[in-house]
């Protein structure tokens, strides 16, 4: 019989018996259904939101890339200007046409005071070209809370955080309560002032955090304060692919030579790639609790097969079924249980996820953007989910599998 006893043999045997014993296998399958289903709802839930975490980063603030001067990342909090860099049409056409690149926009970084007259304090001021800039981070205009953003109509406003324009009174209103002085040192280290007037405020008044400290100006009106005409501190790129980052970032630098860096939003967003990789080990390591403890339902439910059927493994034993073949033949049912129920656990999990996408999950982002919630499930999940599984059914039938392979078959029939 050991030698008739194929694979295709053992698993109609398997799958005969799983069925023979419906109630236990059932109550084990559960178990593993709503593991996996646990599992896969929140991955799915926790790739919407780190989807939502990325685009936030990169849609609204930083752009996929960032080109510097050399040496400028290693001396970002000082935002120094005189690692700036000089850009035109030419040189902008040319990152463009740079495969996997969608779209440049040039800007400035500095420090300033700003002040309404009696109340005065620092910000970090980031100078864009609107026009350029709608196309790199097209969800900037979505964390306005009031107001606009600098255009081609008002390129001579000023934006402000919204705890920032409480603390030195700035209101979006026309006239003298409405203006604010931005006082900085330009490029040459001179002190230099330039009067301009709130148009726009973001987040929440009273958020913490550094997000309270930021404001935003047109490009050509910070060049004009700094004294940096067609320069630049930095040039922002958005990308056609985020998987090809690494390669457009060695293409760039090939066009930029040796003189400039070019920095990926995980360099740039360091909180956003930090939290990523903490979810990631969290729901590790849950999805591990989950499904040792389906697991052991398996273990039980294996377990008590070999018990009750003792005499039955003592005939194949002596009608001559082999050790290995009655190892298999365990570690095949459970499997059979754990795919059985991964399938349905797996179809509930999307049907869930659907009814959480029509829901329009959402919550508020610390600087006062609404980030939407898309759940998703991506094939590589599901290929780990199945593989972890099929491991686990292995693991869990093998205690099982071996105390039945070593039962003697004189032992085995003569036990009633």
């Amino acid at each position: 019989m050991a030698k008739a006893a194929s694979y295709p043999q053992l698993l109609r045997i398997a799958v005969r018996n799983v069925r023979g014993n419906r109630r236990r296998a059932l109550l084990a399958g559960l178990a593993i259904m709503l593991g996996v289903l646990s599992v896969t709802t929140l991955r799915g839930m926790l790739n919407g939101v780190q989807a939502a975490l990325r685009s936030e980063a990169i849609a609204s603030q930083i752009g996929a890339l960032q080109i510097h001067r050399a040496g400028y990342m290693a001396q970002v909090f000082g935002t120094p200007l005189d690692l700036d860099l000089a850009y035109d049409d030419a040189l902008l056409k040319k990152l463009a046409a740079v495969e996997n690149v969608k779209a440049v926009a040039p800007r400035i970084n500095f420090g300033a005071m700003v002040s309404t007259g009696d109340s005065t304090t620092f910000a970090m001021i980031t100078a864009f070209d609107p026009a350029r800039d709608a196309q790199v981070c097209p969800l900037r205009y979505e964390r306005l809370s009031d107001g606009a953003l600098p255009s081609a109509k008002q390129p001579d406003g000023l934006v402000l955080s919204a705890e920032l324009a409480r603390r030195i009174g700035a209101k979006i209103q026309p006239g003298d309560v409405g203006r604010v002085a931005v006082l900085t040192n330009d490029h040459d280290g001179s002190l230099n002032a330039v009067d301009t007037r709130l148009i726009g405020v973001n987040g929440l008044p009273r958020s913490p955090g550094l997000e309270t400290r930021l404001g935003l100006m047109g490009l050509a009106h910070a060049q004009e304060l700094l004294r940096m005409p067609g320069r630049a501190t930095e040039i922002a790129v958005a990308v056609d692919d985020l998987d090809q980052l690494e390669a457009t970032r060695t293409a760039l630098l090939k066009v930029l030579g040796k003189d400039f860096e070019v920095s990926t939003w995980r360099e740039l967003a360091r909180a956003v790639a930090d939290a990523t990789a903490l979810q990631d080990e969290i729901l590790k390591l849950i999805t591990a609790i989950l499904l040792v403890v389906a697991l052991v339902g398996v273990v039980n439910t294996m377990l008590m097969s070999v018990l009750e059927r003792t005499r039955e493994i003592g005939v194949m034993m002596a009608l001559g079924m082999r050790r290995q073949a009655i190892v298999l033949l365990f570690v095949m049912e459970a499997t059979v249980i754990n795919i059985a129920a991964a399938v349905p656990g797996l179809l509930a999990a999307f049907g869930v996820l659907a009814i959480l996408e029509k829901a329009d999950v959402h919550f508020q982002a610390p600087g006062g953007g609404v980030l939407h919630i898309h759940p998703v499930v991506l094939a590589r999940d599901i290929e780990v989910v199945i593989t972890v599984v099929v491991l686990g059914a292995l693991a869990a039938s093998i205690f099982p599998a071996m105390r039945a392979a070593k039962l003697r078959p004189v032992e085995a029939l003569a036990n009633q």
